[in-house]
Protein backbone atom coordinates (compact mmCIF):
# COMPACT_ATOMS: atom_id res chain seq x y z
CA UNK A 1 0.00 0.00 0.00
CA UNK A 2 1.02 3.49 -0.59
CA UNK A 3 2.71 5.65 2.23
CA UNK A 4 -0.46 8.27 3.61
CA UNK A 5 0.79 11.49 2.57
CA UNK A 6 2.62 13.58 5.62
CA UNK A 7 0.30 16.50 6.94
CA UNK A 8 1.24 20.09 6.01
CA UNK A 9 3.92 21.47 8.69
CA UNK A 10 2.36 23.89 11.02
CA UNK A 11 2.90 27.41 10.09
CA UNK A 12 3.60 28.86 13.74
CA UNK A 13 6.45 25.62 13.86
CA UNK A 14 7.85 26.60 10.43
CA UNK A 15 8.07 30.26 11.50
CA UNK A 16 10.58 29.26 14.00
CA UNK A 17 12.12 26.99 12.11
CA UNK A 18 13.02 29.41 9.71
CA UNK A 19 13.34 32.04 12.02
CA UNK A 20 16.38 29.90 13.96
CA UNK A 21 18.10 29.79 10.62
CA UNK A 22 17.96 33.20 10.13
CA UNK A 23 19.26 33.88 13.62
CA UNK A 24 16.06 35.74 14.12
CA UNK A 25 12.87 35.45 16.26
CA UNK A 26 9.68 34.49 14.53
CA UNK A 27 8.15 37.70 15.29
CA UNK A 28 11.32 39.50 14.17
CA UNK A 29 10.92 37.65 10.68
CA UNK A 30 7.15 38.52 10.37
CA UNK A 31 8.29 41.99 10.98
CA UNK A 32 11.12 41.77 8.11
CA UNK A 33 8.20 40.29 5.67
CA UNK A 34 6.79 42.66 3.55
CA UNK A 35 6.31 43.86 -0.48
CA UNK A 36 9.13 45.20 -1.99
CA UNK A 37 9.43 48.88 -2.69
CA UNK A 38 11.52 51.28 -4.73
CA UNK A 39 14.29 51.31 -1.78
CA UNK A 40 14.58 47.27 -2.46
CA UNK A 41 15.00 47.35 -6.11
CA UNK A 42 19.07 46.81 -6.17
CA UNK A 43 18.94 44.57 -3.62
CA UNK A 44 16.28 42.63 -5.37
CA UNK A 45 18.18 42.62 -8.74
CA UNK A 46 21.08 41.10 -7.22
CA UNK A 47 19.22 38.48 -5.61
CA UNK A 48 17.54 37.22 -8.65
CA UNK A 49 20.49 37.35 -10.45
CA UNK A 50 18.49 36.44 -13.46
CA UNK A 51 20.77 37.08 -16.65
CA UNK A 52 20.05 37.86 -20.49
CA UNK A 53 16.67 39.36 -20.06
CA UNK A 54 15.56 42.94 -19.27
CA UNK A 55 14.90 41.83 -15.29
CA UNK A 56 14.47 45.39 -14.14
CA UNK A 57 11.16 45.83 -16.58
CA UNK A 58 9.93 42.77 -15.92
CA UNK A 59 9.90 42.61 -11.97
CA UNK A 60 9.15 46.54 -12.58
CA UNK A 61 6.27 45.22 -14.40
CA UNK A 62 5.14 42.28 -12.75
CA UNK A 63 4.83 43.66 -9.21
CA UNK A 64 4.50 47.41 -9.62
CA UNK A 65 7.93 48.50 -8.06
CA UNK A 66 8.78 52.10 -8.94
CA UNK A 67 4.45 52.84 -10.14
CA UNK A 68 3.07 53.17 -7.22
CA UNK A 69 1.35 49.80 -7.23
CA UNK A 70 -1.56 51.67 -8.50
CA UNK A 71 -2.54 48.21 -10.73
CA UNK A 72 -2.31 45.89 -8.04
CA UNK A 73 -1.95 43.29 -9.93
CA UNK A 74 1.13 41.72 -8.89
CA UNK A 75 3.38 41.59 -5.41
CA UNK A 76 6.84 40.53 -4.85
CA UNK A 77 7.09 39.84 -0.77
CA UNK A 78 10.95 39.33 0.80
CA UNK A 79 12.92 38.90 4.01
CA UNK A 80 15.20 41.50 4.41
CA UNK A 81 16.78 43.09 7.70
CA UNK A 82 16.97 46.82 7.09
CA UNK A 83 19.93 47.63 4.02
CA UNK A 84 20.68 44.18 3.99
CA UNK A 85 20.78 41.76 1.53
CA UNK A 86 17.10 40.42 0.35
CA UNK A 87 17.29 36.48 1.49
CA UNK A 88 14.03 35.25 0.47
CA UNK A 89 11.10 36.22 -1.92
CA UNK A 90 7.98 34.89 -2.89
CA UNK A 91 5.67 36.45 -5.85
CA UNK A 92 1.74 36.84 -6.25
CA UNK A 93 -0.82 38.10 -9.06
CA UNK A 94 -4.07 38.50 -8.43
CA UNK A 95 -6.46 35.84 -10.17
CA UNK A 96 -10.14 36.65 -10.40
CA UNK A 97 -11.46 32.99 -10.20
CA UNK A 98 -15.44 32.92 -11.95
CA UNK A 99 -17.84 29.93 -10.69
CA UNK A 100 -21.10 29.13 -10.84
CA UNK A 101 -21.80 32.78 -11.14
CA UNK A 102 -19.81 34.31 -8.20
CA UNK A 103 -16.20 36.01 -8.65
CA UNK A 104 -13.65 34.59 -5.75
CA UNK A 105 -10.47 36.61 -4.76
CA UNK A 106 -7.81 33.76 -5.82
CA UNK A 107 -4.20 34.68 -6.20
CA UNK A 108 -1.07 32.55 -8.24
CA UNK A 109 2.06 33.00 -6.21
CA UNK A 110 5.37 32.41 -8.37
CA UNK A 111 8.89 33.45 -8.22
CA UNK A 112 9.42 31.68 -4.77
CA UNK A 113 13.69 32.10 -4.50
CA UNK A 114 15.72 31.51 -1.29
CA UNK A 115 19.74 32.50 -0.23
CA UNK A 116 20.96 29.11 -1.26
CA UNK A 117 22.56 29.16 2.35
CA UNK A 118 18.69 28.76 3.48
CA UNK A 119 18.14 25.59 1.89
CA UNK A 120 16.43 23.06 3.99
CA UNK A 121 15.34 25.24 6.44
CA UNK A 122 11.44 25.50 5.72
CA UNK A 123 11.86 28.47 3.85
CA UNK A 124 9.64 27.30 1.08
CA UNK A 125 6.72 26.28 3.39
CA UNK A 126 6.87 29.05 5.04
CA UNK A 127 6.71 31.37 2.14
CA UNK A 128 4.04 29.46 0.75
CA UNK A 129 1.96 29.44 3.86
CA UNK A 130 2.55 33.37 4.72
CA UNK A 131 0.76 34.04 1.46
CA UNK A 132 -2.47 31.99 2.36
CA UNK A 133 -4.30 34.46 4.45
CA UNK A 134 -4.24 36.94 1.83
CA UNK A 135 -7.19 35.35 -1.03
CA UNK A 136 -9.60 33.26 -0.60
CA UNK A 137 -7.90 30.75 -3.18
CA UNK A 138 -4.43 30.25 -3.98
CA UNK A 139 -3.82 28.46 -7.41
CA UNK A 140 0.15 26.32 -7.64
CA UNK A 141 0.27 26.11 -11.79
CA UNK A 142 3.30 23.91 -12.35
CA UNK A 143 6.18 22.49 -10.38
CA UNK A 144 10.10 21.81 -10.88
CA UNK A 145 12.24 19.68 -8.81
CA UNK A 146 12.13 21.82 -6.20
CA UNK A 147 8.80 22.72 -5.68
CA UNK A 148 7.06 19.90 -6.61
CA UNK A 149 6.91 17.88 -3.18
CA UNK A 150 6.26 21.04 -2.13
CA UNK A 151 3.02 21.59 -3.96
CA UNK A 152 1.65 18.07 -2.76
CA UNK A 153 2.03 19.10 0.74
CA UNK A 154 0.30 22.34 0.98
CA UNK A 155 -2.13 22.36 -2.10
CA UNK A 156 -5.13 20.00 -2.74
CA UNK A 157 -4.62 18.45 -6.13
CA UNK A 158 -6.71 19.18 -9.44
CA UNK A 159 -6.17 17.39 -12.46
CA UNK A 160 -2.98 18.09 -13.96
CA UNK A 161 -2.76 20.23 -17.31
CA UNK A 162 -2.00 18.87 -20.77
CA UNK A 163 0.09 20.23 -23.02
CA UNK A 164 -1.28 19.73 -26.82
CA UNK A 165 0.52 20.58 -30.20
CA UNK A 166 -0.65 20.93 -33.80
CA UNK A 167 2.04 20.48 -36.01
CA UNK A 168 2.50 22.66 -38.85
CA UNK A 169 5.64 21.65 -40.49
CA UNK A 170 6.15 17.86 -40.82
CA UNK A 171 9.31 17.67 -42.61
CA UNK A 172 11.07 19.93 -39.56
CA UNK A 173 9.32 16.95 -37.27
CA UNK A 174 10.81 14.08 -39.24
CA UNK A 175 14.55 15.76 -39.88
CA UNK A 176 14.55 16.11 -35.54
CA UNK A 177 13.60 11.85 -35.38
CA UNK A 178 16.72 11.36 -38.12
CA UNK A 179 15.13 11.13 -41.44
CA UNK A 180 17.03 12.69 -44.31
CA UNK A 181 16.64 15.52 -45.11
CA UNK A 182 15.73 15.36 -48.58
CA UNK A 183 13.02 12.71 -47.85
CA UNK A 184 11.88 15.14 -45.34
CA UNK A 185 11.43 17.82 -48.09
CA UNK A 186 9.70 15.37 -50.21
CA UNK A 187 7.17 13.57 -47.77
CA UNK A 188 6.16 15.99 -45.05
CA UNK A 189 4.64 18.75 -47.32
CA UNK A 190 2.45 15.58 -48.31
CA UNK A 191 1.84 14.78 -44.52
CA UNK A 192 1.13 18.93 -44.00
CA UNK A 193 -1.81 18.55 -46.79
CA UNK A 194 -3.30 15.16 -45.57
CA UNK A 195 -3.51 16.74 -41.45
CA UNK A 196 -5.21 19.83 -43.17
CA UNK A 197 -8.08 18.59 -44.65
CA UNK A 198 -8.43 15.77 -41.67
CA UNK A 199 -9.00 18.95 -39.65
CA UNK A 200 -11.18 20.70 -41.74
CA UNK A 201 -13.54 17.71 -41.96
CA UNK A 202 -13.30 16.89 -38.29
CA UNK A 203 -13.69 20.50 -36.91
CA UNK A 204 -16.59 21.36 -35.36
CA UNK A 205 -18.70 23.95 -37.38
CA UNK A 206 -21.73 26.29 -35.77
CA UNK A 207 -25.02 26.81 -37.26
CA UNK A 208 -24.68 30.95 -37.01
CA UNK A 209 -22.18 33.34 -38.83
CA UNK A 210 -19.38 33.76 -35.99
CA UNK A 211 -16.54 36.23 -37.30
CA UNK A 212 -13.58 37.05 -35.89
CA UNK A 213 -11.18 39.62 -35.71
CA UNK A 214 -8.09 40.61 -34.33
CA UNK A 215 -8.50 43.83 -31.82
CA UNK A 216 -5.97 46.06 -30.72
CA UNK A 217 -6.87 46.45 -26.41
CA UNK A 218 -8.67 44.43 -24.32
CA UNK A 219 -12.17 46.41 -23.72
CA UNK A 220 -14.65 45.42 -21.00
CA UNK A 221 -17.33 46.42 -23.75
CA UNK A 222 -17.26 42.58 -25.14
CA UNK A 223 -15.03 41.12 -22.39
CA UNK A 224 -17.76 41.62 -19.44
CA UNK A 225 -20.95 40.05 -21.80
CA UNK A 226 -18.47 37.36 -22.38
CA UNK A 227 -17.58 36.36 -18.89
CA UNK A 228 -21.20 36.63 -18.05
CA UNK A 229 -22.05 34.08 -21.07
CA UNK A 230 -19.44 31.38 -19.94
CA UNK A 231 -20.63 28.05 -18.65
CA UNK A 232 -21.52 28.38 -14.36
CA UNK A 233 -20.26 24.86 -14.52
CA UNK A 234 -16.55 25.47 -15.12
CA UNK A 235 -14.32 27.50 -12.67
CA UNK A 236 -11.56 30.34 -14.44
CA UNK A 237 -9.41 32.56 -13.68
CA UNK A 238 -11.15 35.69 -15.75
CA UNK A 239 -9.40 38.94 -15.17
CA UNK A 240 -11.11 42.11 -15.82
CA UNK A 241 -10.12 44.52 -18.83
CA UNK A 242 -7.99 46.19 -17.42
CA UNK A 243 -5.77 43.29 -15.66
CA UNK A 244 -6.15 41.43 -18.88
CA UNK A 245 -4.95 44.56 -20.70
CA UNK A 246 -1.55 44.48 -18.41
CA UNK A 247 -1.28 40.88 -18.69
CA UNK A 248 -1.16 40.66 -22.15
CA UNK A 249 -0.41 43.48 -23.95
CA UNK A 250 2.22 45.21 -21.58
CA UNK A 251 4.35 42.29 -20.31
CA UNK A 252 8.23 44.25 -21.44
CA UNK A 253 8.87 40.37 -22.72
CA UNK A 254 5.50 38.89 -24.28
CA UNK A 255 2.98 40.93 -25.99
CA UNK A 256 0.09 38.48 -27.12
CA UNK A 257 -2.32 39.48 -29.76
CA UNK A 258 -5.56 39.52 -29.16
CA UNK A 259 -8.71 37.64 -31.12
CA UNK A 260 -13.00 37.78 -30.49
CA UNK A 261 -15.10 35.63 -32.01
CA UNK A 262 -18.83 37.78 -32.82
CA UNK A 263 -21.89 36.62 -32.87
CA UNK A 264 -23.49 39.22 -34.35
CA UNK A 265 -22.78 41.84 -31.69
CA UNK A 266 -22.25 40.01 -28.82
CA UNK A 267 -18.65 38.35 -28.58
CA UNK A 268 -18.67 34.83 -27.78
CA UNK A 269 -15.24 34.13 -27.71
CA UNK A 270 -11.69 35.16 -27.12
CA UNK A 271 -8.13 33.74 -27.68
CA UNK A 272 -4.35 35.41 -27.05
CA UNK A 273 -1.76 34.12 -28.64
CA UNK A 274 2.37 35.20 -30.08
CA UNK A 275 4.81 33.88 -32.30
CA UNK A 276 7.76 33.04 -29.62
CA UNK A 277 11.39 30.74 -30.54
CA UNK A 278 10.24 27.18 -29.27
CA UNK A 279 13.96 25.45 -30.64
CA UNK A 280 17.25 25.71 -32.46
CA UNK A 281 17.90 27.35 -36.13
CA UNK A 282 15.01 29.89 -35.50
CA UNK A 283 12.10 27.52 -35.33
CA UNK A 284 9.22 29.52 -33.92
CA UNK A 285 5.94 28.16 -32.99
CA UNK A 286 2.33 30.08 -32.28
CA UNK A 287 1.53 30.10 -28.31
CA UNK A 288 -1.87 30.17 -27.09
CA UNK A 289 -2.12 31.85 -23.78
CA UNK A 290 -5.70 31.99 -22.77
CA UNK A 291 -9.31 31.58 -24.12
CA UNK A 292 -12.32 32.16 -23.22
CA UNK A 293 -15.52 30.39 -24.63
CA UNK A 294 -19.61 31.38 -24.30
CA UNK A 295 -21.94 28.59 -22.85
CA UNK A 296 -23.94 26.97 -25.79
CA UNK A 297 -21.65 26.52 -29.16
CA UNK A 298 -18.14 26.54 -27.53
CA UNK A 299 -16.83 23.69 -29.64
CA UNK A 300 -17.40 25.42 -32.89
CA UNK A 301 -16.40 29.22 -31.07
CA UNK A 302 -13.12 28.03 -30.55
CA UNK A 303 -12.80 26.20 -33.89
CA UNK A 304 -13.82 29.25 -35.88
CA UNK A 305 -10.70 31.05 -33.87
CA UNK A 306 -8.27 28.15 -34.50
CA UNK A 307 -9.30 28.78 -38.06
CA UNK A 308 -8.26 32.53 -37.92
CA UNK A 309 -4.78 31.49 -35.65
CA UNK A 310 -3.53 28.54 -37.24
CA UNK A 311 -3.34 30.32 -41.08
CA UNK A 312 -1.53 32.95 -39.33
CA UNK A 313 1.17 30.82 -37.75
CA UNK A 314 1.51 28.75 -40.92
CA UNK A 315 1.86 32.22 -43.25
CA UNK A 316 4.25 33.32 -40.08
CA UNK A 317 6.70 30.21 -40.63
CA UNK A 318 5.55 28.58 -37.39
CA UNK A 319 6.32 25.12 -36.94
CA UNK A 320 3.87 24.45 -34.67
CA UNK A 321 0.47 26.00 -32.60
CA UNK A 322 0.80 24.71 -28.90
CA UNK A 323 -0.84 25.64 -25.78
CA UNK A 324 -0.29 23.90 -21.94
CA UNK A 325 -4.00 24.01 -20.16
CA UNK A 326 -6.35 22.33 -17.98
CA UNK A 327 -9.25 22.36 -19.84
CA UNK A 328 -11.25 19.12 -20.36
CA UNK A 329 -14.13 20.76 -21.83
CA UNK A 330 -12.03 22.17 -24.58
CA UNK A 331 -9.60 19.00 -25.29
CA UNK A 332 -12.35 17.50 -27.77
CA UNK A 333 -12.53 20.43 -29.82
CA UNK A 334 -8.72 20.82 -29.74
CA UNK A 335 -8.63 17.07 -31.20
CA UNK A 336 -10.63 17.86 -33.72
CA UNK A 337 -9.13 20.85 -35.05
CA UNK A 338 -5.57 18.39 -35.18
CA UNK A 339 -3.66 19.01 -31.84
CA UNK A 340 -2.40 16.12 -30.33
CA UNK A 341 -1.80 15.59 -26.87
CA UNK A 342 1.52 15.37 -25.20
CA UNK A 343 3.06 12.86 -22.92
CA UNK A 344 1.63 13.91 -18.97
CA UNK A 345 4.34 15.06 -16.62
CA UNK A 346 4.98 15.00 -13.31
CA UNK A 347 5.36 19.39 -13.70
CA UNK A 348 2.41 19.54 -14.88
CA UNK A 349 0.58 19.38 -11.71
CA UNK A 350 -1.84 21.84 -10.23
CA UNK A 351 -3.13 22.48 -7.05
CA UNK A 352 -5.56 25.06 -4.79
CA UNK A 353 -5.71 26.13 -1.36
CA UNK A 354 -9.42 27.63 -0.63
CA UNK A 355 -11.86 28.35 2.02
CA UNK A 356 -14.56 29.08 -0.42
CA UNK A 357 -16.94 26.47 -2.60
CA UNK A 358 -14.52 25.85 -5.43
CA UNK A 359 -14.30 22.61 -6.69
CA UNK A 360 -11.22 20.25 -5.36
CA UNK A 361 -11.51 17.40 -6.23
CA UNK A 362 -8.68 16.14 -8.35
CA UNK A 363 -11.03 14.23 -10.40
CA UNK A 364 -13.17 16.99 -11.27
CA UNK A 365 -13.63 18.38 -15.12
CA UNK A 366 -14.56 21.57 -13.26
CA UNK A 367 -11.97 24.04 -14.54
CA UNK A 368 -10.24 25.85 -17.26
CA UNK A 369 -6.63 26.92 -16.31
CA UNK A 370 -4.68 28.42 -18.74
CA UNK A 371 -1.07 29.21 -19.23
CA UNK A 372 -2.11 32.77 -18.18
CA UNK A 373 -1.83 31.51 -14.86
CA UNK A 374 1.78 30.36 -15.46
CA UNK A 375 4.49 32.62 -14.74
CA UNK A 376 7.11 31.84 -17.47
CA UNK A 377 6.28 34.73 -19.93
CA UNK A 378 8.84 34.72 -22.44
CA UNK A 379 10.68 31.80 -21.09
CA UNK A 380 8.94 29.59 -23.94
Amino acid sequence: MAAEPRPPPDFERTTRIFARALGWSPDELLARFRPAGEADLEALLAFRDRTGWDDEAYVRWRYGIGHGHEHAYGRLWIVRHEDGPVVAAIGTEVQPIRHAGVVHAGQLLMDVQLDPALEGAGGGAWLNQAMFGHADATLAVGGNTHSMGLVRRLFAPLPPRSHHVLPLDAAAVLRRRGTPAMLAAVVGPAMDVGWRIRNRVLASRSPRDIRVQEVASVSAEWLEPLYAALSPATACVAPGAAQLQWRLRDNPRAAYRLYIAMDGERCVGYLAARQTPVGVDGETGMHLIDWKLADGDAEAVLAALLSHVVPLARRQGCSKVFTTCLAPAAEGALERCGFLRGQPGAHLLTGIRTTTGLPTDARTPHWQITDLSFDSDGGY
